[in-house]
């Protein structure tokens, strides 16, 4: 139904009265009229609110129990107003809140919140200030926002300081299993870590991070027919072999367990390295079989880790297959 603007016999154009509540004695009504300014040609935006009894069932406005009228300055004040606290002061109650605008102000606070720390974000939850579905809502935008710029970064040829400092702000990206990255990056004297990762069970884990574009994946040439890892690829898996094995001999280090607040039981390493994009079907199965042979080392490219990420973000349709 289109909106219908009238005009009285005064000259005003009026929209047609908006029915705020309608009870069985008693009705409110709203009506936004504009006013024509008698010596120029611009026009003020008001306001009516009235509420009028039903004495026999109809609503007599000629008399009405109770009327206010916002003129233009007024009634912007209002609108300001409401735009400003209505949402804030509805989150405690956990009202329902339209997030669906993008670009909307709520949406960016909520962005900045969630990227400051996510323990801030909890506490703010757990004592009825924010609810877990804005929250959970805020949380995708952001994530759905940081994947983009993931893929935009890899066209670009970004030094591994720059992967490094991208995913210490996006560690979501590198997966569930992880609770936080510890600051200590130190295992021994010769080695130093990527990342030292404390574990959802409370132990430790590392990460390596190599950048994508630092080398072929795969050997050059195939051995006895086989896919084979290129010798960059062996140079970094053996680094983290080394990794492994330093910080396994801190496990009954004090000063370690101090420093780092977690225990060493069985470290696991996922590195990070090269793109898979443009793999054959020959190559996904090598690279199955490759990761197949360490117990405690996960190779992944950084097509897997986008992959991943748009599936968490429901972001491929049901019947795409990224591999």
């Amino acid at each position: 139904m289109p909106n219908i603007i009238k005009t009285s016999q005064k000259g005003v154009d009026y929209a047609e009265p908006c029915v705020l509540k309608n009870k069985k004695t008693v009705c409110s009504k709203a009506l936004l009229m504009k006013i024509p300014h008698s010596h120029s040609d611009e026009n003020d935006i008001s306001l009516k609110i009235g509420r009028y009894d039903k004495p026999f069932g109809q609503v007599e406005t000629d008399n009405p129990r109770s009327e206010l009228t916002l003129d233009n300055d007024e009634l912007n004040s209002l609108i300001d107003y409401i735009s400003e606290y209505y949402s804030p002061i509805t989150l405690g109650q956990g009202e329902y809140i339209n997030v669906a605008g993008r670009n909307g102000v709520l949406i960016q606070q909520f962005k900045r919140l969630v990227e400051v720390r996510e323990d801030t974000a909890k506490l703010l939850i757990d004592n009825g200030i924010l609810t877990d579905k804005v929250y959970i809502t805020a949380s995708s935008i952001k994530k759905s926002e940081a994947l983009h710029s993931f893929q935009l970064a890899l066209a670009e040829e970004y030094s591994e300081h720059y992967w490094q400092k991208w995913f210490e702000s996006n560690k979501w990206l590198l997966g569930s299993d992880f609770a936080h990255i510890i600051d200590e990056r130190v295992i021994d004297s010769d080695n130093i870590a990527d990342y030292i990762m404390q574990a959802f069970d409370g132990f430790i884990d590392l990460v390596e991070i190599k950048k994508p574009d630092v080398g072929p994946f795969w050997a050059s040439k195939l051995d006895h027919g086989n896919y084979i890892p290129s010798g960059d690829l062996v140079k970094s898996i053996t680094q983290c072999l080394n990794y492994l094995r330093a910080i396994e001999e801190q496990s009954n280090s004090h000063k370690f367990i101090k420093k780092t607040g977690s225990k060493v039981i069985k470290p696991r390493c996922t590195l990070i390295y090269g793109r898979s994009h443009d793999w054959n079907n020959e190559q996904k199965e090598a690279y199955r079989v490759l990761n197949g042979a360490y117990n405690q080392l996960s190779i992944m490219t950084y097509d897997h880790l986008l992959y991943r990420a748009r599936n968490v973000l429901g972001l491929y349709p049901e019947d795409e297959v990224p591999f």
